[in-house]
């Protein structure tokens, strides 16, 4: 006698998998034109980051606007089922967008540090000031010990 337990049941197959339907002509016009205003917010962010103080504040704003219409073009992307390279575009801009913003927006914070930095730099003519002033905006002014 065989003690393998109860007969073994077949199991019924797994449903059909159902895909997404394609996007309608509409959809993809829409997905495209915010990718579009996305990258152009981007550049814009990107050509502007290295303006002066005052105008800091642009790249700043553009790449504000860049995370909110990137996040948005990213859920049009998925919610309409398009391509899966534009996910991973997409993806890779709002981390770009998400490190450039953090970095313009420390520069804003530390408004002081960054406007005498910029015109230590400035007047700069030498490797050695130029050094200097980089040791000094990276220990922030002194406050940090250096090693």
């Amino acid at each position: 006698m065989n003690n393998d337990g109860p007969p073994l049941q077949a199991r019924p197959p797994f449903p059909p998998a159902t895909r997404k339907p394609e996007p309608t002509e509409a959809q993809s016009k829409e997905a495209r034109s915010y990718l579009w205003v996305f990258i152009a917010l981007l550049t814009g962010m990107l050509l502007s980051s290295e303006l002066a103080l005052p105008w800091k504040l642009l790249p700043l704003a553009l790449g504000i606007a860049a995370m909110v219409v990137g996040i948005m073009t990213m859920v049009k992307i998925v919610r309409y089922g398009m391509h899966r390279m534009l996910r991973v575009i997409v993806s890779m801009g709002l981390a770009a967008t998400a490190f450039m913003t953090l970095g313009l927006a420390a520069m804003v914070a530390l408004w002081p540090m960054t406007a005498r930095y910029e015109a230590c730099m400035q007047s700069a003519l030498t490797v050695q000031a130029t050094e200097s002033c980089l040791k000094d905006y990276t220990s922030f002014g002194g406050m940090l010990p250096q090693p």
